[in-house]
């Protein structure tokens, strides 16, 4: 369970759209960061799949699809897309962590849905257990990432 940041107004004010990114982490979300990652921690507890298992694949995908320089790369029953830009995005969570502007889209043939991740995105997932907010551009619900990607209880 991630622990309670006692900066949380400040990192809540920041996520805010216009502030650290146009769009900013919360969508149109009314909860908390904090109950955010609670009720998201709790169905991938439920689903009994670990937060490095997710970040483990989507990484790899990331990885796949630089080769394509910005045109889809075919993986199996997935199209991965990796676009690069110019700058830094700064984490929300005031450590101080700079991250590449990345982003990847990975289609999945099978189900016809897609996921779309930002490297910062995958960061707050791995290091904050934070998926953004509901309505949030680059919030992927747990459900459509254990689904796409299929994953299943760690045994």
């Amino acid at each position: 369970m991630a622990k309670k940041d006692p900066r949380s107004a400040q990192i809540e004010e920041d996520m805010a759209p216009g502030s650290l990114t146009l769009v900013g982490f919360l969508g149109d979300d009314t909860r908390s960061v904090d109950a955010i990652i609670r009720q998201d921690e709790a169905l991938l507890q439920k689903e009994g799949v670990e937060i490095a298992d997710i970040v483990k694949a989507l990484k790899r995908f990331t990885f796949i699809g630089v080769d394509g320089l910005g045109d889809p790369v075919e993986s199996g029953d997935y199209e991965v897309t990796v676009d690069h830009f110019r700058g830094w995005q700064y984490c929300p969570f005031k450590h101080k962590k700079r991250i590449s502007k990345r982003n990847t889209t990975l289609y999945d043939k099978v189900t016809k849905k897609s996921l779309y991740w930002s490297d910062l995105s995958l960061h707050l997932i791995e290091e904050h257990s934070f998926f953004q907010g509901k309505g949030s551009h680059f919030r992927m619900e747990p459900e459509d990432i254990l689904e796409i990607l299929r994953l299943k209880k760690s045994e």
